[in-house]
């Protein structure tokens, strides 16, 4: 599962996109139910802040909005809100790396940093989805669309997400492409096209967002102790 992420990289999606006029800094730790930058299909020139997965004031009084951060391809044909919320309300997600955790056993786990290496940042496919309260409010939060991870990827997360090369953007942002037509330019994430490294667990702590948390460290295990297994 993808929950966490990096964009430190922000001047290159400032030479691509206009930005929507908030607060634009490299985030270092992307952490769900937080504002991020996102590119949307009603506006694909620039960049838009919404919600990764539902905030607690959203999940709070509707249920079905159980904070969803990621979305398994295989059930949008499967799902026709998916479906519909991929026709018509799909996005652009960039990011320049992850943050995963590899499990040594069954109390121990250690902190890997995952740093896109085969251009400056990558444009990972999602969704959004619109949430109402009570009070009439609309509210958007998105969700990247993810595929079951291939061998290399599955000691750090089952699910990998997708990504959208830059070269078919007019594909993707076409209103008139259906899924099947733009299925085929979606490609998982390359175990090959990243530098990862052991770094402090600190990323797990919303209140760290610095570069110090890309920084590689020794091998530590989640409570910050040297890990003896990796």
């Amino acid at each position: 599962m993808i929950d966490r992420y990096t964009l430190v990289n922000t001047s290159y999606v400032l030479k691509t996109f206009k930005n929507d006029g908030e607060n634009f800094e490299p985030i270092y730790n992307a952490y769900p139910t937080k504002k991020l930058p996102i590119i949307t299909l009603s506006k694909n020139d620039e960049i838009s802040n919404f919600f990764w997965g539902s905030t607690r004031d959203m999940s709070k009084n509707n249920s079905l909005a159980s904070r969803l951060i990621n979305v398994d391809i295989s059930k949008v044909k499967r799902s026709n809100v998916l479906f519909n919320q991929f026709k018509f309300d799909r996005c652009l997600i960039p990011c320049d790396g992850f943050y995963f955790w590899k499990k040594l056993n069954i109390k121990e786990k250690t902190p890997y940093y995952f740093k896109y290496i085969k251009d400056k940042l990558m444009y990972c496919a999602g969704i959004r989805e619109k949430y109402e309260d009570f009070s009439g409010n609309r509210f958007y939060h998105f969700s990247f669309l993810t595929s079951s991870s291939s061998s290399e990827w599955k000691a750090f997360s089952n699910n990998s997400p997708l990504m959208v090369d830059m070269r078919y953007f007019d594909i993707w942002f076409d209103r008139k492409s259906s899924y099947d037509k733009i299925y085929p330019f979606l490609s998982p994430i390359k175990f090959s096209h990243f530098n990862n490294y052991t770094v402090s667990p600190y990323f797990d702590d919303k209140n760290y967002n610095d570069a110090s948390l890309i920084e590689p460290k020794e091998s530590l295990n989640q409570y910050g102790n040297y890990s003896l297994f990796d």
